[in-house]
């Protein structure tokens, strides 16, 4: 009776000896699997950005920033400036006339028809405009604004193009945002008998505005780097750099395209990558800045 006592201890501590083997063995494996994972997703963008500004590097200057396109063909020399402030007006313009409307759109999935079936079917065809690809919004743009609509090729029709490419992001991400926010403030500001107006206002915007921020940069960068639907709408070959509401206009992407797909210059082609990727990060930085300062007015 005691061996077979023995025995069974004997057998037991074994195989809890392996189980903790087996495990440690498992919780190493998957660390280090994280690890790597982790190492590729910071690798890869750096090597990408690293390679690109490798290769042009040496061909940014004051003068490829300022100057308009030039040379034959056109883009061999000059700059880029044309594109630049087509790019900034298209996405300034787009952001104007999308943002308050999905401001109002998120604070009334939030706030006022959070369990209602109507928000719930809005949430669901916003969520499918997320999903759309960036060519069919260019496609819309040009069959109604350019065709239907007689608007041309020109900065306000990409505009409204590209305002429809960042409605949904902003307005998934700032309803998100305020549902985000505990129901303990909207519950002590009812108790002291203020409207919901006033709540909106005063109390759930400032503690949401830093994830406001991101998604407004989301969908900005979104609509900067996108091509396909400017080229419908908005882009041109070649501008000096005149802005009008009803002419079109250069845009990094595009210019990007061009020059690149014709084999002009792969030289300007790095230097406009470098520039489009540095606004990118310029612009990222910036909103970083501004929820820092809104995190510290909370």
């Amino acid at each position: 009776m005691h061996e077979s006592v023995t025995y069974i201890e004997t057998s037991i501590g074994a195989s809890t000896c392996t189980y903790r083997r087996w495990r440690n063995f498992l919780n190493t494996s998957m660390e280090g699997f994280l690890w790597i994972c982790g190492a590729i997703g910071l690798l890869l963008p750096l090597s990408i950005f690293g390679y690109i500004c490798f290769e042009g590097v040496n061909h940014l200057s004051i003068s490829f920033i300022t100057e308009y396109p030039k040379g034959t063909p056109l883009g061999t020399s000059g700059g880029i400036m044309p594109a630049i402030l087509g790019s900034f007006f298209l996405a300034l313009i787009g952001f104007i006339l999308s943002f308050p409307f999905a401001l109002f759109g998120g604070i009334y999935l939030s706030e006022y028809g959070r369990e209602t079936k109507f928000a719930h079917v809005v949430r669901f065809f916003v969520e499918c405009l997320t999903a759309v690809p960036a060519i069919i919004y260019g496609l819309f743009g040009y069959a109604f604004l350019v065709v239907f609509l007689k608007f041309g090729v020109s900065l306000i029709a990409g505009s409204i193009t590209l305002s429809l490419i960042m409605f949904p992001i902003m307005l998934i991400s700032i309803q998100e945002a305020l549902l985000s926010i505990k129901d303990e403030y909207r519950e002590a500001a009812f108790a002291l008998g203020v409207s919901k107006i006033y709540i909106i206002r005063r109390v759930l915007i400032p503690r949401a505005w830093p994830s406001i921020v991101a998604g407004i940069v989301l969908a900005v960068g979104h609509a900067i780097g996108s091509a396909s639907p400017v080229l419908f709408t908005a882009s041109i070959y070649f501008s000096k750099g005149n802005v009008s509401l009803d002419q079109p206009v250069m845009t990094l992407p595009t210019h990007l395209y061009y020059i690149v797909s014709e084999a002009i210059s792969m030289d300007h082609g790095y230097g406009t990558a470098i520039v489009l990727i540095l606004g990118l990060l310029i612009f990222n930085l910036c909103a970083m800045f501004l929820r820092k300062v809104g995190s510290l007015k909370q």
